[in-house]
């Protein structure tokens, strides 16, 4: 018997059924499991986990529990990996960029926080565990400026620093009018120019604009900002924590149900309701933002805020609530429910 059937039944629950399984295609001569027959094998027992043979409600139970667990795993995973991505350009680099924008000019440049997102409202640990991130939670940018208003035009000054940037190998997007909407005609009202520019796993946002309150005449207010796109390889990173997290919901899902399969109808309650109302806690935020997840390699932009951020800013307290709402269906299962029987166990 090949080493891939004896891992294959163990998506079986223990049981007896294991053992028939392995002796059944021991007698047949099975050495290796075909790709519908490795299929098969998974499906069926990764549905015998469950228990409940005539109920199709747990299915649909397990496998939106194994979405909201999968979302989870992948934004712990793709979290993780951001640690590992590029820092933002310092020394020779960051001024070559500084110049190309505002040469001649003592252009600075100043992150928007000291970590990897920034909170404007600079909550600490214990009043993010306890009321999560501010709505403005993103990812940390870099601000680039000359420090001072810009003598001059801003339309050619923006042609030329789009010149400047192209000489100095970034991908360059056109220039677009920016200014308040006027109420009569619907028309931009033209005070100031906009662009980006990628190069190297960089986003660059540039602004110009004559509106700024204390802007000299013949000047104009211009800054930058820099952001970084989201590497593929973060997104990768992000299915092997998906399909990991998938799998544990499944499978802790299914230890609950058929621990409770035979218990009284306050245990099963426990166990069930405070599932289900989780799950219209918790399912909207895991779809968007596994949705999201999949639009980010191709937005073409920077990502601005990590595709889990709607968990832990708006939709927080919803997210508390609905963890722990599945904590009381574990610990019912866990205090209230029984391990199946070996015969139950193989059903």
């Amino acid at each position: 018997m090949s080493r891939a059937y004896r891992l294959l039944v163990r998506a079986y629950p223990p049981g007896r059924r294991r053992g028939e399984l392995l002796d059944t295609f021991a007698e047949a001569g099975r050495s290796r499991p075909g790709v519908r027959e490795a299929f098969n094998l998974l499906r069926h027992g990764l549905r015998a986990r469950l228990g409940r043979p005539a109920s199709r409600g747990v299915v649909v139970l397990a496998a939106l529990i194994a979405l909201v667990t999968g979302f989870v795993g992948a934004a712990v995973a793709a979290r993780l990996a951001w640690e590992f991505a590029p820092a933002y350009p310092t020394g020779t680099r960051l001024e070559a960029i500084e110049q190309a924008l505002f040469p001649g000019l003592e252009a600075s440049s100043e992150p928007a926080g000291d970590g990897l997102f920034v909170d404007v409202s600079e909550r600490n640990f214990g009043q993010v565990l306890l009321s999560g991130h501010d709505e403005d939670f993103a990812f940390t940018t870099l601000w680039i400026g000359p420090g001072d208003f810009v003598e001059g035009d801003y339309p050619a000054w923006t042609a030329q620093a789009q010149q400047r940037l192209v000489a100095a190998g970034w991908q360059v997007g056109e220039a677009e009018v920016t200014g308040p909407t006027m109420i009569a005609t619907g028309e931009i009202d033209d005070t100031g120019r906009a662009f980006t520019a990628t190069r190297d796993g960089l986003a660059l946002s540039v602004q110009t604009q004559t509106d700024v309150v204390g802007t000299p005449p013949g000047s104009f207010h211009a800054e930058a900002e820099l952001n970084r796109l989201t590497p593929g390889w973060i997104t990768l990173a992000g299915l092997p924590g998906l399909l990991a997290g998938a799998l544990i919901g499944w499978l802790v899902t299914g230890w609950v149900s058929r621990r409770t399969q035979q218990a009284g109808g306050v245990t099963r309650s426990l166990s069930r309701e405070p599932a289900v109302l989780a799950l219209v806690l918790l399912l909207p935020q895991s779809v968007l933002g596994l949705a999201a997840m999949v639009y980010e390699p191709f937005s073409g932009g920077p990502p601005g805020a990590p595709f889990w951020w709607l968990s832990v800013t708006y939709g927080f307290g919803c997210s508390l609530l609905g963890f722990l709402l599945l904590t009381v269906a574990l610990i019912t299962a866990a205090v209230a429910g029984r391990s199946p029987r070996p015969e139950e166990a193989s059903a």
